[in-house]
């Protein structure tokens, strides 16, 4: 009788031990799934963060290109308008690796080195050497444009016009320019950044072909 005792004892301590094993297993299968949720929920909220900070630079880099296109294109009515004196044989402002002065900032020669333009400009240089436009510069349009809180860009936006050959469709016109504008933008972190680049062609009033 105390033998039969003895191994039904054994017996039930077999099976507390396998029970507590097949538990720990089974929490230890929880925890990791929780982990792994919490993990993607994380990068989730991430990858929609850094979303909308590039979303904003890019919107940014938008607003810097139509900038860019009134300081070429006019109208402008800003005191430091230079419309009147860009189109595609109008070059006089234009210099050799883009001009640092009031007048010819951020507008830059056609490009003849291998390395674009845009990469040879820093962006982030700032006082009277930069060679960059930032929005509204020349325009008056940065009254409205706000950085540096909430859910604005870091900073302004910028660009820099560089004349490129363009021949118009009509037969016998030459030597004419047209103007790549680079644009950079930012967004709310400094860090993230969007390039965007257009070509503008403005007809001379003399283009008499």
């Amino acid at each position: 009788m105390a033998i039969a005792l003895r191994i039904s004892c054994a017996q039930h301590s077999g099976q507390k031990g396998l029970s507590l094993i097949i538990v720990l297993i089974m929490l230890s299968a929880i925890f990791m799934l929780a982990a792994f949720g919490a993990r993607l929920t994380l990068l989730g909220e991430k990858s929609a963060r850094n979303d909308r900070d590039r979303q904003i630079a890019f919107q940014a880099a938008e607003a810097a290109l139509g900038d860019a296109e009134m300081d070429i294109m006019g109208p402008n009515a800003a005191a430091n308008s230079r419309a009147d004196e860009m189109d595609s044989r109008t070059l006089q402002l234009f210099v050799e690796g883009c001009g640092i002065t009031a007048d010819s900032r951020g507008l830059c020669n056609t490009n003849t080195s291998t390395t674009p333009l845009y990469k040879s400009v820093d962006f982030e240089e700032t006082g009277t050497s930069r060679r960059y436009v930032t929005l509204g510069e020349y325009t008056g349009r940065n009254s409205g444009f706000s950085t540096g809180s909430s859910a604005l860009p870091a900073q302004l936006p910028r660009y820099i016009v560089e004349t490129i050959a363009y021949n118009p469709i009509q037969g016998g016109c030459t030597g004419h320019k047209a103007f790549l504008v680079s644009a950079m933008g930012y967004g709310l972190n400094q860090q993230t950044q969007v390039m965007l680049q257009s070509v503008i062609f403005k007809p001379s009033p003399n283009l008499k072909c």
